[in-house]
């Protein structure tokens, strides 16, 4: 869904698609790219997310180097609240949880490392500090790059106006450009993690669809058939939407209400780990506040229940959780592959103890 960037950014070169078009192109390639080897998979998202960042970071180097609007470099303004409302602060919450999503496809790909165990947690570790410090520090250079929080709010693509202004018009759409290459490669990225996923789940607990690879790469194709199945249903659903921009903040959202709860789980996980563990009570703690954040951010989602059209994506993602939870009562042989999952139980063994598994 990478076309609203891309239909401005091939644009300023003179090729003036209908993002239909783009979306359809993204997601053949996007496929065939999947299929891949996972070495030349990984290699080529790597690439284009390396390219694009540093693309941004080149420009926030200018930026910097100018000083900005207010003429100095370093300034504490993008760090103050200025008298903003907390519900405005928790709005900013929920848009930087959205950034930090997908941090955790480092472990998707466990299975094809020769050293998951010594390699995923410091891949994690590093991925989250990279785009923290990426993430704070280009929305600190483009904020203090404005007059003031009016005249940001009514900027279309912030990044790519205080490039043209500080920079070179040239540099701008270069980074508008980066910007769709880095969409592409983070859906390249969903699509070799989820596929890998469902392989995973597929295996010991799901239809032997699931469970075949490719001779010649060794991909899942079985799963990456369901997954592309899928991402094909969504991209139709929109696809008589006028605006890509519109097309894309709807299907996104839905993906974010999902994600929102998967990581609850996950947290709610962790802390059981570390009571189980006797961890140090600082980790359970740690753990509790970002439960609490992310209650937060339920809070500031759907309550209110938001307006059409986002309200049926909140809707749209309460029956996918309810038919996710049905599916293992409706469908028995599903229920048996969970009950005897070796992966599963594994899992189950990490974070219960042994004497819960019996």
């Amino acid at each position: 869904m990478c076309s609203s960037d891309l239909q401005p950014a091939l644009g300023t070169l003179g090729l003036h698609l209908t993002w239909q078009v783009y979306a359809i192109t993204a997601f053949v390639l996007v496929m065939g790219l999947a299929y891949l080897d996972i070495k030349v998979s990984a290699t080529v998202i790597l690439a284009l997310e390396g390219a694009s960042m540093l693309l941004v970071i080149v420009a926030c180097g200018i930026i910097l180097a100018k000083g900005g609007f207010h003429g100095h470099a370093f300034s504490p303004v993008p760090f103050r609240p200025n008298g903003v409302p907390l519900s405005v602060l928790g709005l900013g919450i929920v848009v930087t949880f959205a950034n930090f999503s997908g941090f955790e496809a480092a472990a998707t790909l466990g299975e094809e490392s020769r050293q998951p165990r010594r390699l995923i947690p410091p891949a994690i570790a590093v991925s989250l500090a990279v785009v923290a410090i990426y993430a704070i520090g280009v929305a600190a250079v483009v904020t203090n790059a404005y007059p003031g929080i009016a005249q940001l709010s009514k900027a279309t693509v912030p990044l790519v106006t205080v490039t043209d202004t500080y920079v070179a018009s040239w540099m701008g759409e270069l980074v508008n450009i980066g910007a769709v290459v880095s969409l592409f490669g983070a859906s390249l990225a969903c699509v070799v993690g989820a596929s890998r996923i469902l392989f995973a789940l597929g295996r010991d607990a799901g239809p032997v669809m699931l469970r075949r690879t490719s001779r010649t790469t060794g991909a899942p194709v079985g799963a990456q058939i369901w997954v592309g199945m899928g991402s094909l249903l969504t991209m139709l659903l929109f696809i008589r939407e006028p605006l890509a921009t519109r097309a894309v903040a709807i299907s996104f959202t839905y993906g974010g209400d999902l994600i929102i709860v998967a990581y609850i789980l996950v947290v709610a996980a962790a802390i059981i780990f570390t009571i189980r563990r006797r961890m140090s009570p600082v980790k359970t703690a740690i753990l509790l506040i970002g439960l609490a954040v992310l209650g937060y951010v339920v809070k500031d989602t759907f309550i209110p229940i938001p307006a059409a059209p986002y309200r049926w994506d909140a809707l749209a993602a309460g029956i996918t959780l309810v038919a996710g939870i049905a599916l293992p009562f409706a469908y028995p042989p599903l229920r048996r592959g969970i009950r005897n999952s070796p992966l599963l139980k594994a899992g189950a063994s990490a974070l219960l103890g042994d004497t819960e598994r019996k």
